[in-house]
């Protein structure tokens, strides 16, 4: 009963702060720069989202103190519906998005000033386009977030990589950043409830609010740049390698307590 409670106390919290940023999207956005809506509303926003499901985040490593690093690719694994809270929550960062979501009225404004980068997947040319959009958005001094497994693993693994996908990388010369996202319960052990690969996504929402002592691991590991690589496919391999190695490091390990 006690946990059922609990879960519909967070409910409330998140359509509240959903609420809250609707609302801010239509009366703030339009008329103040977007650096200041990313830092002052967005990224405040995005951490208020982790703390109502009941989660805390553990940040390991940095590539900078500033929440807006520019031309820089975020490479990340995908494994729940809240990565990309996650990941805004340290460093500002935009992501690909279909052109779909632009028919969402009400939360069409939130998902703009979020730096969508909107992909007609219908149009060939438009997919043809898609990486130098996104090398647009890094040369003109954003981050861009991409989940190169292409869709969300079970949390058990690390799915392969498509090197396609880095090409915007190579266009814009950009510093990549490994970053590793992991999801624990409270004995340590890897919470599958956050998942929605073999789930439907409200039911991994209600599986993740009745979690007690959830645990974000975001590790960021070392940047490289792309000019010492000879192809996006070697790019490809080494992010695979980098993140794939410590994702699995401690799935076997005893259960940390916290």
């Amino acid at each position: 009963m006690m946990r059922k409670l609990i879960s519909w106390s967070r409910f409330v919290m998140c359509v509240l702060l959903m609420c809250y940023i609707v609302g801010s999207s239509y009366l703030f956005y339009p008329f103040i720069p977007m650096s200041w809506w990313r830092r002052f509303f967005h990224k405040p926003w995005a951490r208020a989202m982790v703390w109502a499901i009941g989660a805390k985040f553990e940040v390991t490593g940095s590539i900078g103190d500033d929440y807006i690093q520019p031309n820089t690719m975020f490479v990340q694994n995908h494994v729940s519906w809240l990565d990309t809270l996650v990941m805004s929550s340290v460093y500002c960062t935009n992501y690909v998005g279909k052109v779909e979501m632009l028919r969402w009225a009400l939360l069409r404004n939130i998902i703009k000033s979020g730096g969508t980068v909107f992909i007609d997947r219908k149009n060939k040319r438009d997919l043809v386009m898609a990486n130098k959009k996104i090398a647009k958005v890094m040369q003109d001094g954003w981050a861009m977030g991409l989940f190169p497994e292409g869709t969300t693993s079970d949390g058990m693994t690390i799915l392969p990589f498509h090197a396609s996908i880095f090409e915007s990388a190579m266009i814009a010369k950009s510093r990549v950043v490994p970053v590793v996202l992991r999801y624990r319960n409270a004995d340590g052990s890897p919470s599958t409830e956050v998942t929605f690969s073999k789930k439907r996504w409200m039911e991994s929402v209600w599986s993740t609010l009745r979690l007690k002592g959830l645990v974000i691991k975001i590790d960021i590991l070392e940047a490289v740049n792309v000019t010492d690589f000879p192809n996006r496919e070697a790019l490809s391999q080494y992010m695979y390698a980098k993140i794939s190695t410590l994702y699995h490091s401690d799935l076997d390990s005893e259960p940390a307590v916290y």
